[in-house]
């Protein structure tokens, strides 16, 4: 596998949801408008500060693959549609194979 500077332009957007029906929510309102072409859900638990103190939680991730043009509307929607008073949002740039690549910006 090759990767190449030309093939960046991709993020990863990492969030979590109280459990898959919202998860799914958040999912299929970015994938009807098309703003990311793929979404991958992780059953995780979760350790954090919250109003004072150490909480633990099971969640659901959300794994986002996003092309850079869209990141600023698919964290907005996530923001909206999201379940949590602060939600998670982490964007991570990365690089890709040029066929990925291609599927993504295919979409």
């Amino acid at each position: 596998m090759v990767f190449n500077e030309a093939l960046k332009g991709i993020y990863i957007v990492l969030t979590t949801e109280a459990n898959r029906n919202k998860a799914y929510k958040i999912a299929n309102s970015l994938l009807n408008e098309k703003l990311i072409p793929c979404v991958s859900f992780k059953n995780i638990e979760s350790h954090f500060w919250w109003e004072g103190k150490i909480s633990k939680l099971k969640e659901v991730q959300l794994i986002i693959k996003c092309k850079e043009e869209n990141i600023n509307k698919v964290c907005k929607k996530i923001s909206e549609k999201h379940s949590y008073d602060v939600p998670e949002i982490i964007c991570l740039p990365v690089s890709t194979t040029k066929e990925y690549y291609r599927w993504m910006d295919s979409v």
